[in-house]
């Protein structure tokens, strides 16, 4: 354990250091960003001339054309969460962690969670026209708290270049997905995940431009780094066509990564101004093509495609139509009363969207329809309190999980907390703000889920509660 701590530590001290390499800073003046609180100069290069990044670089580095700065940033987290039912069925490993659903095993929890804490970098170079600046941030949720070995996690790592001070802007690397972009104020980690908010950190390729004050449009590339998870004995295959031996059914090349296309997105937003300040509705549109995994078919699961003796074959991938519509909208009600909220529609949304095992039916391997969304109403009360209450669901269509089951090992089918007819939360948020940066607050979540199962079997729905305490 000590081994991969230091790994974390030299991760981090290894990272600041490149980005002190990479961005000088100029103590003689204020940057744009400076000026409006966003950074604080460091120190002054007094020989910029011939800086190279690395010993392969081709290119050396004028520090003399332009100014920047670094800021280091970042947030301590603990959280005191009492869950009931199991109150993140989808996520086992972390299921202390966050919530996602109410879960079919009647059991609580009580944990304290730092998991949330982050450190970032943001660095910015201009010369009052190009505009260059790169995010690197971590945090500790890894795939296991086994230990309490909380290694530092990738969350952020992209680089934003502008040629024309910032009305267009090109984003490369891992940054918050552009489609359906808007957030909600939760505590919780998982951010209305599951139910109603399409979200993740996810690779990219973006492109900003603003057309006038008011309105912007953006084009993306996106793709999730593993493509579809593995779940439920999904495998994709491809002939073996190696040597002098010819692919075909019984020669074929398994591999875990089924997802040949990214995401092409697209954007356009209003952003309003005077007596509609504060303001913001957006239309958003993403679509790819990809080729699924074989699905398993085993004795006695109603697959008309099932094995002999209960022993799994494979049906062949399905052609895959991916694609999602969806608005967003932002109003200020009054100077102290706002509202947000989004409503989607999409077919075969998985993980680029946190929504892991949602995309496809597991017995038949045809895709998933599902109307999702989410409303919020934050009501800042004074400078020092803020109440939330907000709603979301996930409403998948029922015809196309009818008799979407997963096996044991035995290849009989069970009832496991991995896809649901119908999944909502709502939540009701205090925060306090103690001075400046330090504050406390309260969250209460309340869960109602009904998990998909075998045909002929009950579709059983349950009620979980999660209540979140952090500072």
């Amino acid at each position: 354990m000590r081994a991969k701590l230091k790994n974390g530590v030299v991760f981090i001290v290894m990272a600041i250091a490149v980005l002190a390499i990479a961005a000088p800073v100029f103590a003689a003046e204020k940057t744009p960003e400076e000026a409006a609180g966003g950074g604080q100069v460091m120190r002054k290069e007094e020989d910029t001339k011939h800086v190279n990044l690395c010993a392969g670089c081709l290119a050396p580095i004028y520090g003399e054309e332009g100014k920047g700065s670094i800021k280091p940033y970042g947030r301590v987290d603990l959280e005191g969460i009492y869950s009931t039912r199991n109150t993140n069925p989808l996520d086992p490993p972390q299921f202390n962690g966050y919530g996602t659903a109410a879960g079919t095993a009647n059991n609580s929890t009580t944990t304290l969670n730092p998991r949330y804490s982050v450190f970032g970098i943001r660095a910015d170079r201009t010369d009052g026209k190009h505009v260059l600046s790169g995010t690197v941030e971590v945090d500790f949720y890894g795939e296991s708290d086994t230990g309490n070995n909380l290694l530092p996690r990738l969350r952020l790592a992209y680089l934003t270049y502008s040629p024309n001070n910032n009305r267009t802007r090109f984003t490369i690397g891992q940054d918050w997905n552009p489609i359906m972009g808007l957030l909600p104020d939760l505590i919780d980690f998982s951010i209305m995940g599951y139910t109603g908010n399409l979200w993740n950190r996810i690779p990219q390729i973006t492109v900003r431009h603003n057309f006038t004050d008011n309105v912007e449009g953006l084009l993306t590339v996106i793709r999730f780094e593993r493509g579809l998870s593995n779940c439920c004995g999904r495998q994709q295959v491809e002939p073996n066509t190696s040597g002098s031996v010819g692919g075909g059914a019984t020669n074929q090349i398994p591999f875990n990564d089924p997802v040949k296309m990214p995401y092409f997105g697209a954007r356009l937003a209003y952003n309003g101004k005077g007596n509609l300040e504060g303001t913001l509705a957006a239309m958003n549109v993403a679509y790819r093509y990809y080729r699924s995994a074989p699905i398993p078919a085993i004795a006695g699961s109603g697959n008309p495609n099932q094995g002999q003796g209960g022993a799994p074959t494979f049906t062949s991938g399905r052609d895959i139509n991916s694609y999602v519509v969806g608005a967003e909208v932002v109003h200020r009600i009054t100077k102290q009363l706002k509202f947000m909220g989004e409503l989607a529609y999409g077919q075969a949304l998985g993980n680029e969207w946190f929504r892991w095992n949602q995309d496809l039916n597991f017995t038949t391997g045809r895709p998933i329809r599902t109307f999702t969304g989410w409303a919020e109403l934050s009501y800042a009360y004074s400078k020092q309190y803020t109440f939330i209450a907000g709603w979301g669901f996930d409403d998948p269509l029922d015809s196309d999980l009818s008799g979407s089951i997963t096996f044991a090992n035995t290849g009989a089918p069970v009832n496991s907390n991995i896809q649901y007819l119908y999944n909502q939360r709502t939540h009701l948020t205090a925060i306090r703000q103690i001075w400046s940066d330090l504050y406390v607050g309260f969250e209460w979540q309340h869960f109602w889920t009904q998990w998909a199962g075998p045909v002929g079997f009950t579709q059983p729905s349950f009620q979980a509660d999660m209540f979140n305490l952090f500072t």
